[in-house]
C-alpha cells in the first residue's frame, strides 16, 4: 500500500493530520476529500513479475456508515484515457477500513506508475492509501451434481413423505419402486401446492429444494407487467419486466424444505443481449426485516473491473477481485441465471409457512426493462 498522501497531485489538499482516531498506518494519517475531486500518481517497484494484481483504493467514511457493503459509484479514469470507470461498491476489510477495486493488471519488471483521477462522485471521505493485492480466484461450485445410478445411499436419502409430495404432480407421474421415485425427484417435475406450480427436486445429499413460478411468487414487476408464453420455462411462462425494479411478496411452504437447513432463495431469469441498463447492482430490502442487516446488493449482470493492458491481446475487463460471494449471477445449466437474493432457515419445529416479502430496486436511472423472469428457487446453503 502507497499512502495516498504521497502521491496526491501538488493542485490537492494537503493531509488532515488532526484525524487521528482513523488509526492510519501511515504517520502522515489520511487525505480528507470533502468534493472527492482529486489525482494520485501511484508508483511502485515492489511486486511480483508475471502476478496479476489489483489496483484498489482505501479509505474510510467521515459519516457512520451501515453494514459490511456500501453502494459509492465511485467515478475514476486513468490519465490520458478518454472513459471513465465506475466502482459501484465498497466493501469493509477485517482491519475497519473500505476497499473499492479500481483495476487489474498483471505485472512485469517494469516499475508502476499510474496517475488516477477522482471525479468527485465520493463525497466526505477519508483517503488512506492505494494498495496492491495478488489477484485471488474463486471457483464457482454448482450444486446441482449429475444423478448417478451408483448413489448408494439413495434411501436415506428419500423424503418420508415422498409419496405425498408425488400425489401433488401436475401429469400424474408414474413410478413402480422407491428408486424410481428418488430418481423422478432428484431430476424435478411439476407440482400443485396451495393452487400454486412448484418445480420440486432433490439436491445431491437429499435435501428438498422447489421453484416458484413467476406468477406463483406474486411477483410485481411494474405497472403493466407483461406476462409471456415461454417455451423455455419449465412452467411454460415468464413475466418481462417493465420498471427499474421487481417484488415478491409470497410464502415459502415448509413441507417442501428440509428441517434444520439453512437455504438461499435465488431469481432465476434472463437478460436481453444489451446489457448495459443492468451493470450497476442492484439493492434487495426485506420488508419483514427478519435479519440484523435488512439490505444487500446484487448484480444481475457479472461486473467487471478494467484492465490495465501491457499488450494487445489481453482483455479489457474482467470479474472483479471482490469479497462479495453472494449476489453474484451464474450461468445455469438449464440456459437461464440465477443469482442469490436472500437466505433463511428452517428449524426443526417449523410448522407455519414463511412469509417473504423481498424489494429489488435499481438505482438512478437505470429501469431493467428487458429482464425476463421464470421464477424464486429455493435450495440448501
Amino acid at each position: 500500500m502507497i499512502s495516498v498522501t504521497e502521491c496526491l497531485d501538488s493542485a490537492s489538499s494537503k493531509p488532515d493530520k488532526g484525524w487521528r482516531q482513523y488509526n492510519s498506518r501511515f504517520d502522515v494519517g489520511t487525505y480528507r476529500s470533502r468534493d472527492g475531486k482529486f489525482k494520485t500518481r501511484v508508483k511502485t517497484q515492489f511486486l511480483s513479475p508475471g502476478i496479476t494484481y489489483t489496483v484498489n483504493f482505501v479509505f474510510k467514511f467521515a459519516a457512520q456508515e451501515v453494514g459490511n457493503c456500501e453502494l459509492i459509484g465511485l467515478i475514476y479514469k486513468l490519465q490520458g484515457d478518454a472513459e471513465s470507470s465506475v466502482s459501484h461498491l465498497a466493501y469493509k476489510r477485517e482491519d475497519g477500513w473500505w476497499m473499492a477495486e479500481l483495476y487489474q493488471f498483471t505485472s512485469d519488471h517494469r516499475i508502476v506508475d499510474l496517475e488516477i483521477l477522482f471525479d468527485g462522485s465520493l463525497h466526505c471521505i477519508e483517503a488512506e492509501g492505494i494498495e496492491f493485492l495478488p489477484l485471488e480466484k474463486v471457483e464457482h461450485k454448482d450444486g446441482k451434481q449429475p444423478i448417478s445410478d451408483s448413489d448408494a445411499n439413495w434411501e436415506q436419502k428419500l423424503p418420508v413423505d415422498y409419496e405425498n409430495i408425488m400425489k401433488r404432480s401436475k401429469n400424474s407421474v408414474q413410478y413402480a419402486t422407491k428408486k424410481e421415485a428418488y430418481e423422478i425427484m432428484r431430476k424435478g417435475f411439476l407440482v400443485t401446492y396451495d393452487k400454486r406450480s412448484i418445480w420440486f427436486s432433490l439436491d445431491k445429499n437429499g435435501k428438498k429444494c422447489h421453484m416458484l413460478s413467476a406468477r406463483a411468487s406474486s411477483i410485481s414487476a411494474g405497472t403493466y407487467p407483461e406476462w409471456l408464453s415461454f417455451p423455455e420455462s419449465r412452467f411454460g411462462e415468464a413475466i418481462h419486466s417493465c420498471n427499474n425494479g421487481c417484488s415478491f411478496n409470497t410464502s415459502v411452504q415448509y413441507q417442501l424444505l428440509s428441517s434444520n437447513t439453512t437455504y438461499a432463495s435465488y431469481l432465476v431469469y434472463k437478460l436481453p443481449k444489451n446489457q448495459t441498463r443492468f451493470e450497476a447492482p442492484v439493492r434487495v430490502y426485506d420488508n419483514l426485516c427478519r435479519s440484523g442487516d435488512a439490505t444487500r446488493y446484487i448484480y444481475l449482470s457479472s461486473p467487471q473491473t478494467p484492465v490495465i493492458r501491457q499488450k494487445a491481446d489481453q482483455n479489457t475487463h474482467n470479474p472483479p477481485n471482490t469479497c462479495m460471494t453472494k449476489g453474484l449471477p451464474q450461468q445455469r445449466n438449464d440456459g437461464w441465471m440465477e443469482v442469490q437474493i436472500w437466505e433463511f432457515e428452517i428449524t426443526a419445529n417449523a410448522t407455519n409457512v414463511i412469509p417473504m416479502d423481498l424489494s429489488l430496486r435499481n438505482y438512478g436511472d437505470n429501469w431493467l426493462t428487458g429482464m425476463i423472469i421464470e421464477g424464486l428457487e429455493f435450495r440448501p446453503i
